[in-house]
């Protein structure tokens, strides 16, 4: 797992300095090695491994080295001279890192459960964070055993004899807005830092592929790979449904995105695209065990993990170990500016704010009343004053539409206590807030124990380019009314991609769905729930936690398929009775290792023994496809 690029090969690990002082060890990729070797007098030579670079940019700059390192890493420094550790997080929480404190003792890992098998740590479980988990509320640093803690992203801890100190070494800045004068010129700045990420990312020590939708972000990762790489091959995967598959449509959305990856292989020949369908009838749960045993937790969406895993899988028995993606491309790399009328206003612009406000009103359709509306007063508003103008549309209340994604019962649920945190629920609903939610919310804090675990499972590693600080930060700076102008949304990556994409591609409006075909394989999959929910309410935690008579009450009315994209039927099937019937297995899994790991701990008190993986011909998600 650990020589994912050529330069791993020549990694010793603990690092240790010269004179001994100081002691590395690393979970580590360093993208910006041209640059550090530059001030730190290191060539950029395989012999020369990222640990290397780390270690010594600490010397040079002590803490502060972690603003100049680009790339994913969670690291620990033993400092001999200052007397303490350092543990640190990337600014994207790429990598994992939890940390177990008490008097006397620091322990760290990249995974919680493999803190247990330390004295003193324990396989209790945290009824909390199950509570937080069946609830889709990540807001605390909790894991699933009780007394260890995730270091957040873009965090460090101090740990001394003293004290801990605890810190955020990076923040974004949306209000540091630097307009070039020109949206040809802002388009530039994204181009090269986007072509700087995927030029670090493509650094592999195997195959590289990329996972490809229709969408704007991992067509921009995959086509800009393609340039990089050509007269190389640059295999591609695509979840789609299976041949001839229907359901009704879904408005302002693409179940088959497939001709639109075609039209990308035309523009660029060495993209060879696969497609992947998962086959009706797969275990829906099964495969999972063996990430557990790796150290991950119950993922969000058992659904999407579905095809991520397929498209993973079916890479990794093509060779491929580096995987290109685009996954959080649309909160920066290529978000809108929603509020664009509002920046211009206070910026003194109000001659292009109209002018914008008309050009957006007849391209989109919406007219003039409401996209000054939307774009212009609303914005303006104070908090208070917002408030009352949604309640005065009636949108649902974000607090509403979370309850019923979720599978708690009524007091679990008040026992959360979500009003006190509605600005979060409320931030991922409104995508003015979208850019900074991200990045400030311990949300995706566990999705990268799943990456680490199916990492290693399929010896294919997730690359997302559009996640690269550098990119982040030149997208974040860009002015709203750049982001969005003359009628175009998402314009600064369009025009960066301009020459790139092809214009069916580069012109879309229309969103893609993965795995649009989700209720059909939960209907050939109604016996393993219902298995699934027998074992539930026959579970004490289980039972505590969960709605049991809700969720027997949705496998008795069974939605017809042509439901499959009504809002209701998504937060109640795909949300709600998938996710409790996941947690509630993984629980039940959780504790039967804890009762496995005791009776070892008793038989054989000096000797840790790990507990035996899941049977593979049992757990073997079944996937097809073409290429």
């Amino acid at each position: 797992m650990r020589r994912a690029t050529p330069e791993d090969v020549s990694d010793r690990q603990p690092t240790v300095s010269r004179d001994g002082s100081l002691v590395l060890v690393g979970d580590l990729r360093v993208d910006n090695r041209d640059e550090l070797g530059a001030l730190l007098g290191l060539r950029d030579e395989m012999s020369v491994p990222d640990s290397a670079f780390v270690l010594t940019a600490y010397e040079r700059w002590g803490e502060g080295f972690l603003a100049r390192i680009v790339g994913d890493f969670a690291l620990a420094i033993v400092d001999r001279r200052r007397g303490g550790v350092l543990l640190a997080r990337d600014h994207n929480g790429t990598r994992p890192l939890v940390v177990h404190q008490r008097r006397g003792v620091v322990a760290f890992s990249s995974t919680a459960l493999s803190l247990t098998a330390l004295e003193g740590v324990g396989h209790a479980l945290d009824v909390q964070h199950a509570r937080e988990a069946l609830g889709l509320l990540y807001t605390s640093e909790r894991t699933f055993v009780e007394g260890v803690r995730w270091v957040p992203a873009a965090s460090a801890l101090w740990i001394d004899a003293e004290r801990v100190r605890r810190w955020r070494w990076w923040q974004p800045k949306p209000t540091d807005v630097v307009d070039l004068g020109s949206p040809a010129a802002h388009e530039d700045e994204l181009r090269d830092a986007f072509d700087r990420a995927v030029t670090a990312r493509i650094r592999s020590a195997g195959g590289v592929g990329a996972g490809t939708s229709g969408g704007l972000d991992s067509t921009s990762a995959a086509a800009t790979a393609a340039l990089l790489l050509a007269p190389e091959s640059l295999p591609t995967y695509t979840s789609t449904p299976p041949p001839g598959w229907g359901a009704g449509d879904r408005r302002g959305w693409d179940a088959d995105e497939s001709s639109l990856v075609l039209r990308l292989a035309e523009l660029h020949p060495n993209i060879h695209p696969s497609f992947v369908q998962i086959v009706s009838g797969a275990s829906l749960f099964g495969f999972h065990e063996p990430l557990w045993e790796l150290g991950s937790g119950p993922v969000r969406n058992p659904c999407n993990w579905l095809w991520i895993y397929a498209i993973r899988a079916r890479a990794g028995t093509d060779g491929v170990t580096t995987l290109l993606s685009g996954s959080r491309g649309n909160v920066q790399f290529s978000a809108d500016g929603p509020h664009w009328l509002a920046a211009l206003v206070r910026a003194g612009r109000f001659g292009t704010a109209w002018g914008e406000a008309a050009a957006w009103a007849k391209a989109s359709g919406d007219g003039t009343f409401r996209t000054v509306r939307n774009g212009l007063v609303y914005p303006l508003l104070p908090g208070g004053l917002q408030r009352l103008a949604r309640a005065a549309a009636r949108r649902p209340e974000a607090i509403d539409e979370w309850v019923e994604g979720s599978s708690l019962t009524a007091e679990q649920t008040a026992a959360l206590d979500l009003p006190a945190h509605l600005p979060l629920l409320d931030g991922w609903r409104r995508p003015e807030h979208r850019s900074t939610w991200l990045w400030t919310t311990p949300v995706y804090a566990d999705q990268a124990e799943t990456q680490s675990a199916v990492t290693a499972l399929t010896g294919v590693e997730e690359r997302d380019a559009t996640a690269d600080r550098r990119v982040v930060e030149v997208a974040m700076s860009q002015p709203e009314w750049v982001r969005r102008h003359d009628g175009v949304g998402r314009a600064v990556a369009r025009g960066a991609m301009g020459d790139r994409l092809p214009p069916e591609i580069l012109r879309r409006t229309r969103r893609g769905e993965q795995l649009p075909d989700w209720l059909d394989l939960m209907t050939a999959a109604r016996p393993e729930l219902m298995s699934e929910l027998d074992q539930l309410e026959q579970h004490p935690t289980s039972r505590q936690l969960i709605d049991t008579a809700r969720l027997r009450r949705l496998m008795n009315d069974w939605p017809d398929r042509a439901s499959r994209a009504d809002p209701r039927v998504v937060r109640e099937y795909r949300l709600a009775l998938l996710r409790g019937l996941f947690i509630s297995k993984y629980l039940r899994w959780f504790e039967a290792r804890a009762g496995r790991a005791s009776i070892n701990q008793a038989c054989h008190p000096c000797r840790e023994t790990p507990s035996s993986p899941a049977d593979p011909d049992r757990s073997r998600l079944r996937w097809t496809g073409s290429s």
